[in-house]
């Protein structure tokens, strides 16, 4: 998930909120205002409400983004880079950008949330403790914090993947199993369940209890279901993409134009002649930026007869490129970050090719018609004509006399 706009930096970890949690933030301080403190506090006055409403939501989501950096760290101290954590709707997530490779290290780095989320309710509750005596204001913000962090360990430790409840369990399946593939998929199964049924539970509070709470149960129950059922399809696909390097699948002869193509050639000969929507801008042999379909557009249409290719272009050190020996994966989320869909490929400079999106649709495709075929009953397979050699057939028990 990409953040709307960045915090700042912690250990090389960007920290960055989406626009989505302005809502929850918005939300929350709504219903500390109005619905949680004046029963507790009715002698406070309006504007306290509110002030201490937004200070505990601020702190609320300081937790959250402490509870993150607990996975984030244990992961690094594992060697799995971490590029982002995310504050959204839903609470936060941390981008971690490599798998664990044994189980123990699954379990450590989802087990360092919720203990980061306890001790910080720990230290809430002594800080209430101390502070309520001084002043109503902090004990409040405190007392809150405790209960908050609380519930976000117990909401965590669901055994629905991908929550970090659900990763202790696939790490638990990985240790029995052997296979973290099927851990995956057995947790996956498990976390599609445990949203179906906050889904249920949400629809029951709305028809009964209390139309809001139950909206929002549902809701996180649809965010849970989806969020296993891509989490496992995004497994399965690194699993798929293992190995593979980006040479495998690039396209080795690309249509590429010099810098100083006049747009409206460009236009003519390429993007209509050829139904090319990116090109790369190549001087010599060597890459100098890619022009794309939305590039031109960005072109006053009387202008494309003196503006040029290289005029339009996006410069290579804006571009993400790989070398043919890249491996696919990262730089495939690369492109999906930045929402690109191709990548030129270089080796010393010079252009030796182009990745593609669809390239890697294909490649997906093939994969899986072979599996379906590798996996079809043996009933259903097409006859094969036997050979000269007698090799691709089927032999018939010979029985001697």
């Amino acid at each position: 998930m990409n953040p709307s706009f960045k915090l700042g930096t912690v250990r090389g970890i960007t920290i960055g909120v989406h626009w989505s949690w302005l809502v929850v933030f918005a939300l929350l301080t709504y219903s500390l205002a109005v619905g949680v403190y004046p029963p507790m506090y009715p002698s406070w006055t309006t504007g306290a409400y509110w002030v201490v409403g937004a200070v505990a939501s601020l702190f609320l989501f300081a937790s959250v983004v402490a509870h993150e950096l607990g996975h984030s760290f244990v992961a690094l101290s594992k060697g799995m880079p971490v590029r982002s954590i995310t504050l959204f709707i839903f609470g936060g997530v941390a981008t971690i950008t490599k798998e664990p490779e044994r189980a123990g290290d699954e379990f450590q780095i989802a087990v360092a949330g919720p203990a980061v989320s306890l001790t910080v309710a720990i230290v809430s509750l002594a800080l209430w403790f101390v502070l309520s005596a001084v002043s109503n204001y902090l004990g409040s913000i405190f007392i809150y914090l405790t209960a908050a962090n609380l519930l976000l360990v117990a909401f965590n430790l669901i055994p629905g993947y991908p929550l970090d409840g659900g990763r202790v369990f696939r790490s638990i399946a990985w240790r029995v199993t052997g296979s973290a593939e099927r851990a995956t998929r057995i947790a996956g199964t498990v976390g599609v369940g445990v949203g179906l049924l906050l889904i249920l539970g949400g629809v029951v509070l709305v028809l009964r209890v209390d139309i809001i709470s139950g909206i929002w149960l549902a809701a996180i129950g649809w965010f849970l279901e989806s969020a296993a059922r891509q989490s496992t399809q995004q497994f399965q696909l690194e699993q798929i993409l293992a190995g593979v390097q980006v040479g495998t699948l690039m396209d080795p002869q690309p249509v590429a134009v010099p810098p100083d193509l006049r747009l409206a050639d460009l236009v003519e000969t390429y993007v209509l002649g050829r139904n090319l929507r990116s090109l790369p801008v190549v001087s010599g042999d060597r890459l100098v930026g890619l022009v794309t379909l939305t590039d031109v557009q960005r072109v006053p249409r009387d202008r494309w007869e003196v503006r040029t290719a290289g005029n339009a272009m996006t410069p290579l050190d804006r571009l993400v490129t790989a070398t043919p020996r890249s491996p696919l994966q990262p730089v495939l989320q690369a492109m999906a970050e930045r929402d690109i869909h191709q990548a030129p490929v270089i080796e010393d400079g010079r252009l030796v090719g182009v990745l593609t999106r669809n390239q890697v649709i294909q490649y997906l495709q093939l994969r899986s018609e072979l599996q379906r075929e590798t996996t079809r009953p043996a009933s259903e397979q097409p006859e094969r004509s036997a050979s000269p050699t007698g090799s691709g057939t089927q032999r018939r028990a010979e029985h001697a006399p």
